[in-house]
């Protein structure tokens, strides 16, 4: 199957996933009209998409904005911080209540530009191995390509304890600032406190 048609496939597979969600929730809230989810990127300690050569990060708000002190691997960044940031995306969160910790289910789409960058995953290795990582320590690393997804779609399942895992799976496509195009996807399964990826390509042209 070519680039093109699994990039349709998987997106009709989204949607269609998302509407089937929605009709599980109570309470529906728009983003950014509603709510804004106070990180800066889909990136932790437990969530670092990759395959054995590249991992890809990808920022939900501006990198120039991120704060020099906050370490990535934490993901979340008490207000309002966070807000002080551009968003880069937009969608919709699922709750069955607000007194929940996280929403049932949520759908994010890029706004036009999504800034994503990519580096070697055993350079990335490295660069967390002493649990930290800022916004300079990983626009330093030598193999950093940047850009930006002209199309971008994540469709998220939170885990529901003692009944089901979560699931997510990711499209996003564009350009890189050397010139060249880049295509990733990813599905992930979230089981027994532990991120894995069942599917994901990284692709440069």
């Amino acid at each position: 199957m070519q680039a093109q048609q699994r990039l349709k496939c998987l997106v009709v597979t989204l949607v269609a996933l998302t509407l089937s969600m929605v009709a599980r929730a109570q309470v529906h809230q728009q983003i950014p009209e509603d709510i804004q989810p106070p990180v800066y990127a889909a990136f932790d300690r437990g969530f670092m998409p990759h395959t054995e050569e590249w991992a890809v990060v990808i920022f939900y708000r501006t990198p120039a904005c991120v704060p020099t002190d906050f370490n990535l691997l934490d993901f979340f960044d008490p207000p309002p911080r966070p807000f002080l940031c551009a968003l880069q995306i937009e969608g919709h969160s699922n709750w069955r209540s607000l007194d929940d910790p996280y929403p049932a289910d949520s759908l994010f789409r890029g706004t036009g530009a999504v800034p994503v960058w990519f580096v070697r995953w055993p350079e990335l290795q490295v660069a967390v191995a002493d649990d930290e990582l800022t916004i300079a320590e990983l626009a330093a690393l030598p193999s950093l390509l940047t850009g930006s997804a002209s199309f971008f779609l994540e469709s998220i399942r939170n885990d529901i304890r003692g009944r089901r895992g979560g699931n997510e799976a990711v499209v996003a496509a564009g350009s890189l600032t050397d010139g060249r195009t880049f295509q990733v996807e990813f599905t992930e399964k979230f089981r027994e406190g532990q991120h894995l990826f069942p599917h994901i390509r990284i692709d440069f042209k």
